[in-house]
């Protein structure tokens, strides 16, 4: 019996103690769940004035471009050395000459018509003013007298035939003038179709030229584009040339474009300006299109070192366009469900902002409203971004951390 109740006394006894044991020991201290910090980068918030622009790209045109043509036939007899594709030539100068000796022939002739109609209308100018004395001898009024009494008719056929002369006379020299082909302004050749000796008819396309005054850009531009530009209305052409004093009503100057290219391995910049648009949309890309258009493309009368922009190239386009007050330019990583960006206040906890986004480019988001100067804007990922989490940066992170050491 002894041997049965002395384990139950022995377990019992060792409950007793833990028991005890349990009951008399410390109660743990109590810890808040440290908050985890989620590290950001931010960028201060600055308001700015600014002039947005418009991105866009064309190909350089000349503004005027002709084909020549012979109005007279004849066989080539010379030409100038600017007849040339790529020769520069001034406006009047003479490019080639037709054979002209029968058109020389033809205005010998002419003029001899008219003499020999003169002739005749002083003849019979003579004769009426004898009729016409004679009838007075009558002593009768002239203004009872036939026409053929005065020889009225006669006169009048004389000084037809004078003015048919003097008609054909002026044809016959048009004529020959034409066989004397001049340029119709300065410009440059881009084409050439006839030589020295070769004969041509009336009608025969000579070359093909383009006048270097002026170039022109056609520019696409997006719907989204067209509100954040000035451009001058359908029909209406916007002026280029500078002037301070200018008469009320005149047309305004064309908004600034600067156009770029690579040239030889090397950037080049030229400055244009806005002049018209097209009017129309494009049916199948859907886009505008406004003119620019650039002065003394090959630099004939400026400096000659300066790169020239050849008729064909192809170049970026910056438009200048209106203008803005109190906008922010935030990089695109700072918005989020394209009008929301984060804010980090000063207590370093996570903010969500809906704000007015006004453009966007390939650089930046422009906002107008929702944020205010200072503030920290949140410009890096949040993975699971939560109202009121809290954020560092690195900087005041590592700032935290070495105050508590």
């Amino acid at each position: 019996m002894r041997r049965i109740i002395t384990p139950f006394l022995i377990v019992g006894a060792a409950a007793a103690v833990a028991t005890v044991l349990v009951l008399s020991r410390p109660a743990p201290e109590l810890k808040a769940p440290e908050e985890r910090v989620t590290l950001v980068e931010v960028q201060t918030a600055r308001s700015q004035d600014m002039v947005f622009t418009v991105d866009s790209q064309g190909t350089v045109e000349p503004r005027t471009q002709t084909t020549l043509v012979a109005e007279v036939s004849g066989r080539v007899l010379s030409v100038s050395d600017k007849f040339v594709v790529g020769g520069f030539f001034r406006a009047g100068e003479l490019l080639l000459s037709l054979d002209s000796a029968d058109y020389e022939v033809s205005v010998q002739q002419a003029r001899a018509n008219l003499l020999t109609a003169q002739a005749q209308l002083a003849q019979e100018q003579a004769q009426a003013e004898q009729a016409g004395r004679e009838w007075d001898l009558s002593g009768r009024s002239r203004a009872d007298a036939p026409p053929l009494a005065l020889r009225t008719p006669f006169l009048a056929e004389a000084e037809a035939r004078v003015l048919f002369a003097e008609a054909d006379l002026a044809r016959a020299e048009r004529q020959l003038e034409r066989t004397k082909i001049r340029a119709p302004y300065d410009g440059l050749m881009r084409e050439k179709m006839v030589d020295i000796g070769q004969y041509v008819g009336t009608g025969t396309q000579l070359a093909r030229t383009f006048a270097v005054d002026f170039a022109e850009v056609r520019l696409p531009l997006a719907d989204r584009d067209i509100a954040f530009l000035n451009l001058p209305q359908p029909g209406v052409l916007a002026r280029t040339s500078a002037q301070d004093n200018k008469p009320v009503g005149e047309k305004p100057h064309g908004s600034p474009v600067q156009l770029s290219a690579v040239v030889g391995g090397k950037p080049v910049q030229w400055q244009a300006r806005l002049v018209r648009t097209d009017g129309v949309v494009d049916s199948s890309s859907r886009v505008y299109y406004a003119i620019a258009q650039v002065n003394d493309p090959y630099n004939l009368r400026a400096n000659m070192n300066e790169t020239v922009l050849s008729i064909g190239s192809f170049v970026n386009a910056t438009l200048q366009g209106v203008s803005a007050q109190g906008v922010f330019a935030l990089p695109h990583s700072a918005v989020r469900s394209s009008n929301q960006v984060m804010v980090m206040d000063q207590e370093q906890r996570l903010r969500t902002r809906t704000v007015n986004v006004l453009r966007t480019d390939k650089d930046f988001v422009y906002i107008d409203e929702g944020i205010r100067n200072g503030e920290q804007i949140i410009v890096s990922p949040v993975p699971v971004p939560i109202e009121g989490m809290r954020v560092a940066t690195e900087e005041s992170f590592e700032t935290a951390s070495v105050n508590e050491q």
